[in-house]
C-alpha cells in the first residue's frame, strides 16, 4: 500500500519500516510499538542498541518503528475521514487537531517529504494532540483478557491489519522482540504480539523494557497468563537474555528456564520469574545500529547515546527508574573518551550532529570531561541531558557545557521547597535550585524544567511560594512540564507511604501522569484539600503553558487603528461551529477561544481568510463588542497582517 500522508510528496522515501533487503536476512524483528507521542520524528534508541548487541554475535536483526508509523496511519486517517475520527471527540483539542491536520498534512513534513513533527516543529505538537485518545494508562484490564470492541482496541487492530507484518517478518525471523519502555505501549504491544502470532509463522515473541520490567510479578503472572502469544517477557537489562533467547530459536531449542531475567509459562501453565544475572559493561556495548533508511525520512533526527545505566544520586524516594536494573550496581557510567569516540563515530557513520545523551542524571565530573573533550576534538555537535541540580554544577560548568554544543538541560527541579526536598531525599535545596536558575540565565544555557507541584505533605502555600520562585526565570525556561505527584507502588514512597503523610485508600482523583495505572499507588495526602490541589495544578499548567507556547507565538502585529488591514490567520485556525457559537483553536498558539453567537455573524464573512478593518467590526457590532472581540482573537494569535497570504486554506470546518 501506498505510504499515509507522505504518498503526498514525490520525493518523500519509503514508508518508515519497510523491509531493506539485506546480505543476510534478519534472524530477529525488533519492534518499537506505539505509543510514545512525544517521541513522533524521531527514533527511539531501544531497538537500535539490542540490534547492535545482537550484530556483534553474528545475528542479523530488522528494526521495525511502529510508533512513527502509527503517526504517519492516524494522518492518513484524519485526511480520509475529514477530520472526524470515531475515537476523537469534536469538541477536544485532539477534534481540531484532526480536522485541521485533514487538510493542513504539508505543514508536518518538509520540502522533501521528511516527516517534520519532531520537538522542534511548530505542529508536532498538533501530531502529538491527535493521537492522545489512544494513549492507554494500562491498568488491571489490560492484563486480559482485552475488550476487542473497544474502540481504541479496534483501532490499533486496524492498523496492525494493514501493517503487512507477513512480508515484513522475513522467512529467516525465528524471534519478534517488541520494546516496551513506556506504560502507554503495553496494550498495543499485547495487540501487536497477537497479530504476528496470528500469522502461523514458528516464531517466538518475547516483551521487555522499562515497563515491564517494573511490574509487580503478579501482574506478569496474568499477562502470561491470559495472553499466551508471548512466549516470555525480558526484565531490567535486555541485550545478554535476547542474545540467549534468540541463540535458543535459532537451534530450534526453546528453554527460557535457562535465561536470568526472563518471566515465562512452564508446560503446566505455571509461571517462574528468573533471576536477573548482572547486566554488559556498558564501556563495552558497540554503539547503537540506527536503520539509515528511517533517520533519512525524519526532518530533524537526533541520535540518542547512552551515558550512564542507574543515577549517580539515587536516593530519590519517589522515583523507581534506579528500581530497572536489578541484578546489577546501582550505578553504571561511561567513561568519557569512549563516549566521545561513540559520538565521532556516529557523526561519521549518520551524518547526524544532534545527540541526546542517555542518562538518568548527567554527572558533573563526567560532564566536565565530556565538555574539554569535544572542544578539544573539534566535534561540533549539539546534544541534550539529563541533569540534577548539584552544586559542583557551577556557572563555570555551565558555561563550559554551553560552549560545547549543549542545546539544553531537562531539569528535575521538581519544587523549591526546601522541607519537602529534603523530606524525598532531593540532593538540593532552595538556594541551590535558584542559584542554579540564575547561573544557566548568566551563561546563556536554555533549561527544560520538570514541576512536581504537590509532592507529599507539601501545603497549598508552599506550592503557591515555589510557583512563585520559578516564574521569575521564566526568560531562561525553554519548556515546562508539570508531573501532579503519584505514589508509585516501586518507589521508596509507595513502599512506605506513611513515612511521607499518605494515607493508602482511594484518591478523589488520579492525574495518570504516570502512564502507568499498574503501578499507582493509591493514596491521600491530607496536606491539601481537593479543590486546593486542583487550582494548584491549573495554576502550575497555566504557567508551563504560556512558557511552552512562547516560541510558537508570534509578536501581536494587530492595532486597534480603525481603517489598517487584518485577516484570520486561517492557516493555523480550526473553527467549529457548535450550537450557534464558534470555537476557534490555533493550532500554532495552542491557544483556543469560544466566540459566542452574537460574534459569529461578525465574522463569517472572514473565515475564508478575507480582510477587515477594525471599522468593519465596528460598523457590525459596535465599538465595545468590537473591541472585546478584537482583543480576544489577538490575545490569542488569531490576527494577522492582510499583506500576509492565507495561503489558500479555508479554516471552516
Amino acid at each position: 500500500p501506498h505510504p499515509p500522508c507522505v504518498a503526498h510528496h514525490p520525493s518523500a522515501s519509503p514508508r518508515t519500516g519497510d523491509t531493506v533487503h539485506q546480505a543476510t536476512p534478519a534472524e530477529v524483528w525488533l519492534a518499537f510499538p506505539p505509543l510514545v507521542d512525544t517521541n513522533f520524528g524521531s527514533f527511539y534508541p531501544s531497538t537500535a542498541a539490542l540490534a547492535a548487541f545482537l550484530n556483534q554475535a553474528g545475528i542479523p536483526s530488522e528494526q521495525a518503528d511502529l510508533n512513527e508509523e502509527f503517526a504517519l496511519w492516524l494522518l492518513d486517517q484524519a485526511r480520509a475521514q475529514g477530520g472526524r475520527l470515531p475515537e476523537v471527540g469534536p469538541e477536544t483539542m485532539a477534534g481540531a487537531a484532526a480536522r485541521w491536520l485533514s487538510r493542513s498534512q504539508e505543514r508536518v513534513f518538509d520540502s522533501d517529504g521528511r516527516h517534520d513533527f519532531g520537538p522542534d516543529s511548530p505542529y508536532g505538537y498538533v501530531v502529538r494532540l491527535l493521537s492522545t485518545p489512544y494513549l492507554v494508562d494500562p491498568d488491571e484490564r489490560v492484563l486480559g483478557p482485552l475488550d476487542h470492541d473497544d474502540a481504541v482496541v479496534r483501532a490499533y487492530n486496524a492498523f496492525y491489519a494493514q501493517a503487512d507484518l507477513r512480508r515484513r517478518i522475513g522467512e529467516r525471523v525465528s524471534l519478534v522482540g517488541i520494546s516496551v519502555p513506556m506504560g502507554p505501549q503495553l496494550l498495543p504491544a499485547l495487540l501487536l504480539a497477537a497479530h504476528v502470532k496470528a500469522l502461523g509463522l514458528d516464531v517466538r515473541v518475547v516483551l521487555g523494557g522499562p515497563a515491564v520490567s517494573l511490574m509487580d510479578p503478579a501482574d506478569l503472572d496474568r499477562l502470561l497468563v491470559h495472553h499466551p502469544h508471548i512466549d516470555c517477557v525480558v526484565r531490567f537489562d535486555g541485550e545478554q537474555p535476547l542474545l540467549a533467547l534468540a541463540e535458543q530459536t535459532g537451534r530450534g531449542d526453546w528453554q527460557p528456564a535457562l535465561v536470568p531475567g526472563v518471566s515465562h509459562l512452564d508446560g503446566d501453565g505455571a509461571t517462574h520469574h528468573n533471576a536477573p544475572a548482572p547486566g554488559p559493561d556498558i564501556n563495552r556495548l558497540p554503539p547503537p545500529l540506527y536503520p539509515k533508511e528511517v533517520l533519512n525520512r525524519l526532518a530533524a533526527p537526533v541520535l540518542a547515546v547512552t551515558q550512564a545505566r542507574g543515577c549517580y544520586w539515587g536516593k530519590c524516594d519517589y522515583c523507581d527508574f534506579i528500581e530497572l536494573y536489578d541484578g546489577s550496581p546501582p550505578f553504571r557510567g561511561r567513561r568519557p573518551d569512549g563516549f566521545v569516540d561513540e559520538l565521532a563515530t556516529l557523526v561519521d557513520d549518520f551524518g547526524v550532529s544532534r545527540f541526546t545523551f542517555i542518562t538518568e542524571s548527567i554527572p558533573p565530573a563526567f560532564a566536565r570531561r565530556v565538555c574539554r573533550a569535544l572542544i578539544d576534538r573539534n566535534l561540533r555537535i549539539s546534544w541534550n541531558s539529563f541533569a540534577m541540580v548539584d552544586r559542583r554544577f557551577d556557572r563555570e560548568l555551565l558555561a563550559l557545557m554551553a560552549e560545547a554544543g549543549c542545546e539544553f538541560l531537562v531539569v528535575g527541579m521538581e519544587t523549591t521547597i526546601t522541607r519537602v526536598l529534603e523530606l524525598v531525599h532531593k540532593s538540593a535545596d532552595r538556594e541551590e535550585n535558584l542559584r542554579f536558575l540564575r547561573d544557566a540565565r548568566e551563561v546563556g544555557l536554555p533549561l527544560i524544567i520538570n514541576l512536581i507541584p504537590d509532592l507529599p505533605t507539601t501545603t497549598y502555600d508552599e506550592a503557591l511560594r515555589a510557583l512563585d520562585d520559578v516564574q521569575d526565570f521564566a526568560d531562561t525556561l525553554l519548556s515546562v512540564s508539570v508531573f501532579p505527584f503519584e505514589a508509585t507502588r516501586s518507589s521508596n514512597v509507595g513502599r512506605n507511604p506513611e513515612r511521607f503523610g499518605l494515607t493508602v485508600g482511594p484518591a478523589v482523583q488520579t492525574s495518570g501522569q504516570a502512564q502507568y495505572a499498574l503501578n499507582h499507588l493509591q493514596n491521600v495526602d491530607p496536606a491539601m484539600t481537593p479543590e486546593q490541589r486542583a487550582d494548584i495544578h491549573r495554576r502550575y499548567r497555566e504557567f508551563a503553558e504560556k512558557v511552552n507556547s512562547r516560541r510558537y507565538r508570534p509578536a501581536p502585529t494587530a492595532s486597534n487603528r480603525p481603517d489598517e488591514l487584518f485577516r484570520l490567520a486561517v492557516e493555523d485556525l480550526d473553527v467549529l461551529e457548535l450550537e450557534g457559537a464558534m470555537v476557534c483553536t490555533n493550532m500554532r498558539t495552542r491557544e483556543q477561544i469560544r466566540v459566542p453567537s452574537k460574534a459569529v455573524r461578525i465574522l463569517r464573512p472572514y473565515l475564508d481568510g478575507a480582510p477587515f478593518t477594525m471599522r468593519q467590526l465596528t460598523d457590525h457590532a459596535g465599538e465595545r463588542a468590537a473591541g472585546s472581540l478584537f482583543s480576544s482573537l489577538t490575545t490569542a494569535g488569531m490576527l494577522t497582517g492582510a499583506a500576509t497570504g492565507a495561503g489558500g486554506h479555508d479554516a471552516r470546518r
